[in-house]
C-alpha cells in the first residue's frame, strides 16, 4: 500500500499525518517529507500514525534515524496514536524508548514545551 503524508503547522513544530504504510516501498516520500521539514528549522515533529496500518524494518530505521538528525539539531520527534499493531511492532524494536509515543495530540504538543 501506497503512503500519503500531510503537514499540519503547531506551535514549534509539525505535525505529519501519515496514512498508509511505513515501508521499504514508501521511504523517499517519507524521507523527502521529513527532510523539507527539517531543512526549514523545525524543531518538533510529530508523527500523527494513526493511520499507519504496518511498519516494516526500513521504516523503523527511518524512525530511528529521523529521532537522531532532529536531536543531532537539537530538536524532538514525537510518535502520536500508532495502531495497536504497529505500537507492539515498536516496542519489540525498542523504538519507544528513543521516541516518546504520546496518546493524544494535545499531550504530544505540550512535550516539546515542557522539554525546551
Amino acid at each position: 500500500m501506497s503512503m500519503q503524508v500531510k503537514e499540519r503547522a503547531i506551535l514549534n513544530g509539525v505535525i505529519l499525518d501519515l496514512v498508509g504504510d511505513l515501508t521499504y516501498a514508501n521511504r523517499d516520500l517519507f524521507k523527502s517529507a521529513v527532510e523539507s521539514i527539517r531543512k526549514r528549522g523545525c524543531r518538533h515533529l510529530v508523527l500523527n500514525m494513526a493511520e499507519v496500518r504496518f511498519v516494516d524494518s526500513s521504516g523503523l530505521g527511518l524512525l530511528a534515524l529521523v529521532s537522531q538528525n532532529f536531536k543531532l539539531a537539537q530538536g524532538k520527534v514525537s510518535l502520536l496514536k500508532p495502531q495497536s499493531y504497529v505500537r507492539e511492532i515498536m516496542t519489540l524494536a525498542n523504538i519507544s524508548k528513543l521516541i516518546p509515543i504520546y496518546d493524544s495530540e494535545p499531550d504530544a504538543v505540550a512535550a516539546y514545551q515542557l522539554a525546551a
